[in-house]
C-alpha cells in the first residue's frame, strides 16, 4: 500500500462517512432541533464534493495516466452543481445504463442547488451574516428556508396521500382534545409559521417525518449514482495504478429505494 494507494482510500472513507453521517442526521431535523439541519448540510456537501473530486481525479488517471494537477482540480471549487454535472459526463463517457446516471428530478435539483449554495457560502453562514449586517444578505434565503421550499414542499406534492393525511389530522385532532386545554405550545416552523397548538404540533411533525422518509431517499440516491461510479473508476483505475476497492466504502449505499425510506440510521461500517 503505497501513500497514492492510502490517500484515494482516505479520501473514499471521508466522503462516505459523511454522506452516512449527513443522511442519519437528515431525518432527525425537524422544526423543534434545527441543529440537525445544519449537521446534515455540512456533511452531505462534504461528502458529495469529496466524491466528486476524486471521481474527477480517478477519471483523469485512467483516461490521461495520471492525476489531474492542483490547479485544475481547483477551478470547481466547491460548487456541486458543476462537480455533479462534470461527473455525469464521465459517467456518460463510460457508457453507464440510465439507472446508473446522475438522478435529475425536481427533487434532486432541488437538493443538490440547496447544499451547493451551502458549500459555497452563499447560505452557510447565514445566521451570523444577519448579524453581522453582511452585504447582500438581504437577498438571501436561509438554507433551512431553501430546503423546506425546494425539497419538502415538491416531496409532499408528489409522495404525501390523501391516505396519509387523513390518519395524521386524526391523530393532531385527539392530542388536541387530551392535550390542548392543559399545554401551553409556542414554536415556529422551519419557515416561520406559528404552532401555538397541540394539534398543530402534531400533525406538523408528522408530515416531517412522512417526508423526512423521501427526502433521504433521493439524497442516498446521489450517494448511490457516486458511489457506484467511484466503485468502477476504481476497477477500470487498477490498470495503471495501485487502487484500493473503493466501492468497499460506499457499498452501503448500494440499496433499493425502500431500503433507503427504511433505514434511519446510517454508517459505512455497518453499524
Amino acid at each position: 500500500m503505497n501513500e497514492i494507494w492510502q490517500a484515494l482510500a482516505n479520501e473514499a472513507e471521508t466522503a462516505a462517512d459523511h454522506l452516512a453521517v449527513g443522511a442519519t442526521a437528515l431525518g432527525r431535523a425537524n422544526y423543534a432541533e434545527r441543529g440537525y439541519y445544519s449537521q446534515s448540510f455540512f456533511a452531505l456537501s462534504v461528502g458529495l464534493e469529496r466524491s466528486c473530486k476524486l471521481i474527477l481525479m480517478l477519471d483523469h488517471a485512467v483516461s490521461e495516466g495520471d492525476f489531474p494537477s492542483e490547479k485544475k482540480m481547483r477551478r470547481f471549487g466547491h460548487n456541486l452543481s458543476e462537480l455533479l454535472d462534470a461527473a455525469d459526463e464521465v459517467a456518460g463517457r463510460l457508457q453507464q445504463s440510465d439507472e446508473a446516471r446522475l438522478p435529475r428530478s425536481e427533487v434532486h435539483q432541488g437538493i443538490v442547488t440547496t447544499l451547493s449554495n451551502f458549500a459555497t457560502n452563499v447560505t452557510r453562514y447565514y445566521n451570523l451574516d444577519v448579524l453581522t449586517g453582511a452585504s447582500g444578505v438581504e437577498g438571501r434565503e436561509d438554507p433551512i428556508v431553501e430546503w423546506i421550499r425546494r425539497v419538502t414542499q415538491p416531496v409532499l406534492e408528489r409522495h404525501y396521500t390523501s391516505r396519509a393525511e387523513r390518519g395524521h389530522l386524526e391523530n393532531a385532532a385527539a392530542m388536541e382534545a387530551v392535550a390542548g386545554p392543559y399545554m401551553m405550545v409556542r414554536f415556529f416552523t422551519e419557515d416561520g409559521i406559528l404552532i401555538d397548538s397541540p394539534g398543530a404540533m402534531s400533525m406538523r411533525m408528522a408530515e416531517t417525518e412522512f417526508a423526512r422518509r423521501w427526502e433521504r431517499m433521493y439524497v442516498l440516491q446521489l450517494a448511490r449514482f457516486v458511489g457506484s461510479l467511484l466503485g468502477d473508476l476504481g476497477y477500470l483505475g487498477t490498470a495503471t495504478h495501485e487502487i484500493p476497492h473503493l466501492s468497499e466504502y460506499f457499498g452501503i449505499f448500494r440499496n433499493s429505494d425502500r431500503y433507503f425510506r427504511e433505514r434511519k440510521t446510517w454508517s459505512i461500517r455497518g453499524r
